[in-house]
């Protein structure tokens, strides 16, 4: 007899029978795969109806899944009630003829509210025995139905997922829930970037929400974490006190990363699919302390971080750092007008709550005019940063014939398997007698033979490049007009995309003090061009030569 003391071991024993009843037997389940995609969807990510079909039998014979049924349907999924076929699907799950239902994402499923609430609550009541996806995970329990609950959600504002997305046929992982810039309160980043409790702050945080759910008011939360000296982890492994106000405080209550739950831009992510992440409030928790009743306000929720992610100017975003936290500074706008009009200025703030220059901001045109300086000094105009060139030309040009030789193969080898997709796709199209999938097949086909067209172009060329074996490399005078040039092109570019684009080219990145320009990192193999010559009596300056006093006048990019 087993013997239980307090009522935290009878309920967790109680638990753990209710989970061997509740276990899924997905060996005797019957399972129906589904795969839609409309005419509407231009998206290139989402996968063919042939490969949906072919990763779902993959997951299911890798999972021991029985399939007995594969329904194809070429309908859109943003409003309810106009797929006939998923109509009828749900209709044989209801009258028992399946078991189990396999999709390759939730968004194949359901992109409007009526039909993934219908989804759910025929998980709620045991008519859908079984849920799987091929490229999203989910749980049929609590916590997991409110996942898919959220991806629907998402999938409704039409977003991009951060599963694994693929261009048709080539299967491309994408790391997910690495997309944090700064850890949340109450963890650390480790080495792979992901988020991981940190120690006593980790209670602290913990405590605090459940203070909320306690009915605590956020003053109250931020006066328990200041006195209880909370600390923040910041990217040096250091940490530092952080004082809370009634804003921070609502500013992570409202954030469901808390949960594992990542919403970054139009993205959303379950964090636990990806590594052991510990959350410290679960889902309902979460739902109750932000009062989130119903589906309409899980959208406010995505609709909320959406617009957090904005970027307004993509100018040099995330190369400028702020000395006093180390941490990238957000780069914006600011319209301005003016008796010409409306001007747009460009400038760099650090948006870290604990730093003490917070909310602070440099000019673009301190960083610009650094760039200008520096280069208007010739830096990489030397005969010995012309050897190092030299040198370095030929190594990579015997680099890239061995790698043009490797890619050669790979292009042969994905030409095989395009030739294999075609046959298989004609198949697929001859055999079937739906006239919608028939287009569907049609227009893979299409795209295959493209895909075939442009892969034996590039197949040609590679066996060209080979041929030419080592590239020219620039002479003396060549090289020195080049370098030379490289500060009268950058004054002549007006485009904000380009000039980011030359700007990435020559710097890793740049840091300031709020006033100057007090460091810049040099990007290969500039810097290995620059420090030849000083190494060989040129101008005797560190990586951050020339420091800027910044004035009045604003860097504007109209």
């Amino acid at each position: 007899m087993a013997n239980f003391t307090t009522t935290a071991e009878l309920v967790t024993a109680i638990q753990g029978l209710q989970s061997d009843e509740n276990e899924v037997k997905s060996d005797t389940y019957r399972y129906v795969i589904y795969v839609r995609k409309s005419t509407d969807e231009k998206d290139k990510q989402v996968r063919s109806l042939g490969d949906q079909v072919d990763v779902c039998k993959e997951y299911a014979l890798n999972n021991g899944l029985r399939v007995v049924k594969i329904i194809q349907e070429a309908e859109s999924a943003k409003e309810p009630d106009i797929r006939p076929k998923f109509r009828g699907l749900l209709d044989d799950l209801k009258a028992g003829k399946y078991d189990g239902l396999i999709a390759w994402h939730p968004d194949r499923l359901a992109r409007n509210m009526k039909d993934a609430g219908e989804i759910i609550d025929l998980l709620d009541k045991h008519i859908i025995k079984d849920l799987k996806f091929a490229s999203f995970t989910f749980q049929n329990d609590t916590s997991g139905k409110m996942l898919l609950g959220i991806s629907f959600v998402i999938s409704k504002q039409y977003s991009d997922h951060l599963s694994d997305s693929v261009t048709r046929g080539n299967v491309k992982s994408i790391e997910e829930g690495k997309l944090i810039n700064r850890a949340k309160h109450g963890y650390f980043k480790d080495r792979n970037q992901y988020l991981r409790p940190d120690g006593a702050n980790f209670l602290l945080m913990k405590t605090a929400f459940k203070m909320r759910l306690e009915g605590k008011t956020m003053v109250e939360i931020a006066t328990y974490l200041n006195e209880s000296g909370y600390q923040k982890w910041h990217k040096d492994g250091k940490h530092r006190p952080f004082y809370m106000d009634k804003q921070k405080v609502q500013k992570f209550l409202i954030d469901p990363t808390y949960t594992g739950v990542l919403i970054y831009g139009k993205q959303t992510v379950d964090l636990a699919t990806f590594y052991d992440f510990h959350p410290m409030l679960s889902v309902e928790e979460f739902m109750q302390i932000n009062q989130l009743g119903n589906k309409s306000e899980l959208i406010k929720l995505a609709k909320k971080h959406h617009k957090r992610e904005n970027i307004k100017a993509n100018l040099m975003r995330g190369m400028v750092i702020c000395d006093a936290c180390g941490e990238a500074m957000h780069a914006g706008i600011t319209p301005k007008k003016t008796k010409d009009g409306v001007v747009r200025y460009f400038y760099y703030r650090c948006d870290t709550d604990d730093c003490d220059r917070s909310g602070k901001s440099i000019r673009a045109k301190v960083v610009m005019d650094y760039i200008y300086n520096f280069l208007d000094q010739k830096p990489f105009s030397s005969k010995a940063s012309y050897k190092h060139y030299s040198t370095e030309m030929k190594r990579v040009a015997e680099e890239r014939l061995i790698d043009a030789k490797k890619l050669l193969q790979s292009l042969q080898a994905q030409k095989r398997e395009l030739d294999h997709r075609l046959l298989k796709t004609k198949e697929l199209f001859l055999n079937d007698e739906d006239d919608d999938i028939k287009k569907h097949y049609k227009g893979d086909l299409k795209q295959i033979e493209e895909g075939l067209q442009n892969i034996e172009g590039t197949i040609e060329k590679q066996k060209e490049h080979i041929k030419k074996g080592q590239g020219g490399i620039l002479t003396y005078e060549e090289f020195l007009e080049l370098m030379e040039k490289t500060g009268q092109i950058m004054h002549k570019i007006k485009n904000m995309g380009e000039l980011d684009y030359l700007c990435r080219k020559l710097y890793m990145n740049f840091t300031t003090d709020g006033k100057n320009i007090i460091s810049a990192t040099l990007s290969a193999p500039f810097n290995e061009l620059y420090q030849a010559k000083v190494s060989q009596g040129g101008p005797q300056e560190t990586r951050t030569p020339y420091p800027l006093i910044a004035n009045e006048v604003l860097y504007q990019m109209s």
